[in-house]
């Protein structure tokens, strides 16, 4: 009985990647039948769909691309329109000793796709409804899919806009259900593009917009990932909320932003510590350019309470690059720092950084550290081969900040303890990515990347170097 009820639910999936995978791929042939001409104005694809706006199709001269009858649909009514979008995603992994040796061996890699498909609904100028599906597969890989891997179709995100004021230099919105945020830098809250399954939230947010000012306060659970189709749920033991303001760049000025995230956390691990955290997070951030300079400067401070004991945490990132614009191949030379606490005086204080909900990318491409108790500093180089294309060099070297403190994964799970070494270096990690744009549609990426252990890894075994290699091509429409 079991075998039968099994083997249903594999044809049921198969059958709804299949016809999804379709439809999908489907309207990518649709898009790319399309002439190219131009319209002025014409919106791009965001990393948030739903910062998109396509109501300049309106004008019937600006539709020229064969898909441009599903990005804007009208209603009846002027101001009311349905606009449709999707993303297909092809990407593979492999991972030379993963773990640095401690998971299994997977010497093929293994494939992850990622199907996503939205509708964004206008409702006149004051409020819009916002629905999002997601599908994500891993074949191959030794050991199953990850949490982050896969999932066979969800509700991914489903809200509603409501504008409760505009006037001519200012706008308070209320945006309830469920949604992706990414603030900043991404280095505390973001919707985790590196993941096959990007993240979400449930909650509310309140975005109040003045002159170049925008303020946004926030009241939101993690969305839990579960692998069947329309499961996943809000996590009820973890709440974040929030405020916060950003300022962007103008005549030629720095942006600056200011924040504060509050986490109510009721399992937490930290070395071989466990219990509720309630963590107070302080922080801003400043970033632009002037000249051939560029910058971006972030300050965290974080306080609070874990399993008895006062939270006294922090981190700071700091990155300066030269750009030398009118040269072949456009070369930008830069190097990047970042420091992050680690360590406790057992019964007193926790001074492990908390990173709440980062993107991957905080700790490298691969994700094989997280941030915390981990500082890095590296030289980096960004070369433009042609417009469509770059590349990117660097060489992070790697140090536990505390010597009390073990390293952490990207989850925030405890990966090696602290105790068994005394050694700050864990490594040095050159790498090397290449992005190619073939369309506003079309864009492919491959990564390679060594991490060649230090003395921490090889005194807390096992401690083998990795490599990671990695292609993508995603399709946008």
């Amino acid at each position: 009985m079991c075998e039968c009820d099994e083997l249903r639910r594999e044809k049921s999936v198969s059958c709804l990647r299949v016809s999804l995978g379709l439809f999908l791929l489907s309207a990518a042939a649709l898009a790319h039948a399309g002439s190219p001409g131009e319209c002025p104005g014409r919106p791009s694809y965001q990393p948030l769909r739903y910062d998109e706006d396509w109501s300049v199709l309106a004008n019937s001269a600006c539709r020229t691309e064969m898909l441009d009858h599903i990005k804007y649909v009208p209603f009846s009514r002027d101001g009311w329109y349905l606009s449709m979008g999707g993303e297909i995603r092809q990407r593979y992994e492999n991972y030379q000793n993963p773990g640095f040796g401690s998971d299994p061996k997977d010497d093929n890699g293994y494939l992850l796709q990622r199907y996503l498909l939205h509708a964004d609904s206008h409702f006149g100028s004051r409020f819009r409804l916002f629905v999002q599906l997601q599908s994500g597969i891993e074949n191959g890989r030794n050991g199953g899919p990850r949490l982050t891997d896969e999932d066979i179709i969800d509700l991914h995100q489903a809200f509603g806009d409501l504008i409760l004021f505009k006037g001519a230099h200012s706008q308070l919105t209320l945006r309830v259900g469920r949604q992706e945020i990414e603030f900043g830098s991404g280095r505390l809250i973001g919707a985790s593009e590196g993941l096959n399954l990007r993240r979400a939230f449930d909650g509310g947010r309140v975005t109040y917009k003045l002159g170049r000012w925008t303020f946004n306060s926030t009241l939101l659970r993690p969305v839990l990932l579960k692998r069947d189709a329309f499961d996943d749920v809000p996590d009820h033991t973890q709440l974040e909320w929030g405020a916060g303001g950003l300022r962007p760049r103008a005549n030629n000025k720095g942006s600056v932003a200011f924040y504060y995230f509050g986490l109510d956390k009721k399992t937490a691990f930290f070395g071989p510590q466990r219990g509720r955290e309630l963590r107070h997070t302080f922080g801003n951030r400043w970033w632009g350019s002037v000249g051939a300079l560029d910058y971006d400067s972030e300050f965290i401070g974080q306080f609070g309470r874990f399993n008895g004991q006062d939270i006294v945490a922090g981190a700071t990132s700091h990155e300066l690059g030269w750009n030398w614009r009118e040269a072949p191949l456009k070369p930008r030379l830069g190097g990047k720092f970042d420091l992050v606490s680690g360590g406790s005086s057992p019964g007193t204080t926790l001074n492990t950084f908390n990173a709440l909900f980062p993107n991957p990318v905080y700790a490298g491409r691969n994700a094989l550290l997280g941030p915390a108790n981990l500082s890095d500093a590296g030289p980096n180089v960004r070369l433009a081969l042609g417009k469509k294309s770059n590349v990117t060099l660097d060489s992070p070297v790697y140090w536990r900040t505390s010597t009390h403190d073990g390293l952490y994964s990207f989850a925030g799970i405890p990966i090696r303890p602290g105790n068994r070494s005394n050694a700050r270096y864990i490594g040095i990690q050159p790498g090397l990515q290449a992005e190619y744009r073939f369309s506003p549609h079309i864009t492919a990426n491959i990564a390679y990347s060594h991490f060649f252990v230090g003395r921490f890894f090889r005194e807390t075994p096992p401690g083998k170097s990795v490599d990671y290699t990695v292609g993508s091509i995603a399709y946008k429409f």
